[in-house]
């Protein structure tokens, strides 16, 4: 056995005669002592060599380590050789010879897990320096970044640069829905708190909050009506662009893309129209928003009972603003996304529950509160006719099913178009990696849950608005945010171009609209027929040139002054400029509308005759629309006028023949389709509102009856064979034969009618 061991010795020390050191040497000596002992002791002799090549394939060894390595790996083969076979001298040529091509072999294949290991280290560790995006370049872009790390306060500050002149120059209250609310609020204050009424009737189309919530306001030294009205909205304005920056940052996004977001809300052109259209909408859809970020945070949370809570009592007092959508759009929300994070346990969960129950307490609260005072026809009216009557019904909102499909894309202008630039293939490419880190980043999931569940909703509900899906607003407003920041260079400066060049389209109509009644008498015999519904609007815009040039001179800053190619810079660019165009829309645009939309000049008609002992009423006019205006002008010490609203033609005689004297308000159509007016009857004003004329006309019963449109007809036509009894009565009635008509010159629109 000795003699066999001092033989491997001896060849071993052949091999390594031209590069070994005595170190190297009593480190071999070494491993061929130590090595046998070990594996003999862990393995059976037959497997000796196979454990051998194993572990030079698999230990993680360098090229510096090879040489040591195989020595360490060629000793064991060589004793257990050595032991197995005779010991003639004849079979050491062969040892001799088989060990250099061991030696030849070994590093080669030593060196190909060294270089898959490199190869794999390269792809984990060569892609960290290309996630952050890169540092903005042009001026627009770096404000961009650097106005980002004050995103919030900035973009208030925005939305109140956008409505202050709305605020500061008050216009006038328009038909149909101001000037309801606006009678609903004067008789809210006058009477009771909990219950609304309009005109005189109970009014269960919304909740009281909102006007608390104007109440509140009113307690500002200055503010008074209806300067609160535009207050409100203006406040509700900022509130709902607050909210969308609060929603990208505690849906995991980051200061740009949350900036970016506000900025793209606040330069949508349906969500500036309802900033100055004074509603609840805005209010109703910021706090939905608030809600719908804290019910998110409690959610991905394994125990949050104070976002669920504020969540739900966020969802309770949208209820008492406008209506219970609030909540579907919670609940419906919360289940798919739970279902699809995999953790549906989450709706059983303890810190959930109490929120729940505080949010049905809050609105059990004022539903207790009227019926404890009488109020049981009002509740039956509100939870009956108009929840689930606008549900199942849709009474005169009833649309077609995909009318949120046609309506959205409409009222997204022009943010919309960015459908056209995404690379909608790498985001289907990344659906399976959003599946897979659902639970991690949910955010974006959230957003485009709500929001489709949101639409399928609505579109579910008989009765549809494009406001109603308002809120639907702001989780797309994110998504487009998101999306806009990711656009390539390329792609971002395609989409700007074509948006750029949408606008300064827009801008040029609204030049043509100031500037077309001038050029009309040179033009007209080239144009088709213009329809009479648009001759009064444009006869009465004025100052449309000063938006219309706001949005050409932003389309030229855009396309030659703006690096098109960073998203965040040219979105910054386009949101100055629908700021700025907002300033000439409240002091020239809208007061110039007041002739068209506001019932004022009717009311202030029908207020003279009020004061000479005439009752008022409406026919055929939506109701409350000349109550508020017609007690502002009155300014009644006492109980407030109520303008009876008459719906059919059964009602108007009766309500004629218990008011001998009565002057009322009605469409000019219904007036000239009336036969056999009542006796003295005559029009003293005729007024143009909104989309037809309207006309105000006086009944007293102790005057000659007013000739049939026939009389009037024959009348305005020669008649030599008349007889003498008619002549007799036209001297009396000359002034009310033509009454209906000697009005209508006063619009085009009117006499084309």
């Amino acid at each position: 056995m000795d003699e066999k061991i001092e033989r491997t010795e001896q060849d071993k020390e052949k091999l390594s005669a031209g590069n070994s050191t005595a170190p190297a040497q009593e480190t071999e000596e070494y491993a061929t002592e130590a090595s046998p002992k070990e594996e003999s002791s862990e393995r059976p002799p037959q497997a000796e060599a196979p454990a051998g090549e194993a572990e030079e394939k698999d230990s993680p060894v360098t090229e510096e380590d090879a040489p040591q390595a195989k020595h360490e790996a060629e000793e064991p083969e060589a004793t257990a050789e050595g032991m197995k076979e005779s010991p003639e001298e004849a079979e050491a040529p062969k040892e001799e010879d088989s060990a250099p091509e061991e030696a030849k072999e070994a590093p080669l294949e030593l060196a190909k897990p060294v270089k898959k290991r490199k190869v794999v280290r390269k792809k984990f560790t060569k892609p960290a320096p290309e996630t952050p995006p890169p540092p903005p370049s042009g001026p627009a872009a770096k404000v961009f970044d650097a106005l980002s790390y004050a995103g919030l306060p900035l973009l208030i500050v925005f939305a109140a640069a956008m409505t202050f002149l709305e605020v500061w120059q008050v216009r006038d209250l328009w038909f149909s829905d101001e000037v309801r609310l606006a009678d609903a609020f004067m008789n809210l204050r006058n009477g009771d708190w909990l219950m609304l009424t309009l005109n005189g009737l109970p009014y269960p189309d919304k909740p009281p909050l909102y006007f608390w919530f104007m109440e509140a306001l009113c307690l500002i030294p200055g503010v008074t009506m209806p300067m609160v009205f535009f207050l409100a909205v203006a406040v509700s304005h900022a509130l709902f662009i607050g909210s969308i920056w609060l929603l990208a940052r505690g849906t995991g996004h980051d200061r740009r893309v949350a900036f970016a977001s506000g900025l793209i809300a606040l330069s949508c052109l349906y969500i500036s129209g309802a900033a100055c259209y004074p509603r609840m909408d805005l209010l109703f859809a910021a706090v939905v928003t608030l809600g719908m970020t804290c019910l998110y945070r409690g959610w991905i949370k394994s125990f949050a009972p104070f976002w669920l809570t504020a969540g739900f009592l966020l969802m309770g007092v949208a209820t008492l603003i406008k209506s219970p959508l609030g909540i579907a759009f919670a609940v419906v929300a919360s289940i798919l996304f739970l279902f699809w994070r995999g953790t549906p346990g989450r709706l059983n969960g303890r810190d959930g529950l109490p929120g729940f129950l505080l949010m049905l307490l809050l609105i059990a609260a004022w539903l207790g509160m009227l019926y404890l005072e009488g109020h049981q026809d009002y509740l039956r009216d509100m939870l009956g006719t108009q929840l689930a009557g606008r549900v199942l019904q849709g009474g005169h909102h009833a649309e077609v099913w995909w009318y949120y499909l046609a309506a959205i894309p409409i009222i997204w202008a022009p943010w919309v178009l960015i459908i056209l630039f995404v690379n909608w293939f790498a985001a289907l490419r990344g659906i399976p990696a959003a599946w897979k880190s659902r639970r991690e980043n949910g955010g974006s999931s959230w957003l485009w849950i709500w929001f489709f569940s949101g639409v399928a909703m609505l579109s579910c509900v008989q009765a549809k608005m494009a406001v109603y899906a308002l809120p639907l607003l702001a989780p797309l407003a994110v998504l487009t945010g998101r999306s806009l920041l990711r656009l390539t260079p390329g792609r971002s400066r395609c989409f700007f171009s074509l948006t750029s060049t949408i606008l300064a389209l827009a801008g040029l109509a609204l030049v043509l609209v100031d500037v077309f009644p001038l050029i009309r008498p040179y033009v007209e015999g080239f144009l088709p027929p213009i329809p009479a519904v648009v001759n009064p609007w444009l006869d009465a815009l004025d100052g449309t040139m000063y938006m219309g040039g706001i949005l050409v001179l932003l389309a030229v800053v855009l396309l030659f002054f703006t690096r098109l190619s960073m998203p965040g810079g040219a979105l910054l660019v386009t949101s100055i400029g629908m700021i700025a165009l907002l300033q000439p829309y409240h002091f020239f645009v809208a007061p110039s509308m007041d002739k068209l939309l506001s019932p004022r000049a009717q009311a202030a008609a029908m207020a003279e005759k009020v004061k000479e002992g005439y009752a008022p009423a409406a026919f055929h006019v939506y109701p409350g629309a000349y109550a508020w205006h017609l007690n502002e002008i009155m300014a009644p010490a006492g109980k407030r006028l109520v303008v009876p609203d008459l719906a059919d033609e059964k009602a108007r005689d009766a309500w004629l023949k218990a008011h001998p004297k009565a002057v009322m308000a009605m469409p000019k159509a219904d007036w000239e389709a009336w036969e056999g007016k009542p006796a003295g009857a005559e029009t003293i004003l005729t007024a143009w509102m909104v989309h037809k004329p309207y006309v105000v006309a006086v009944f007293n019963e102790g005057a000659p009856a007013a000739p049939s449109a026939e009389t009037q007809a024959a009348a305005q036509a020669p008649a030599p064979e008349q007889t003498p009894e008619v002549p007799a009565q036209i001297p009396e009635n000359t002034p009310q034969a033509p009454a209906p008509t000697a009005p209508a010159p006063e619009t085009p629109a009117a006499s084309a009618l």
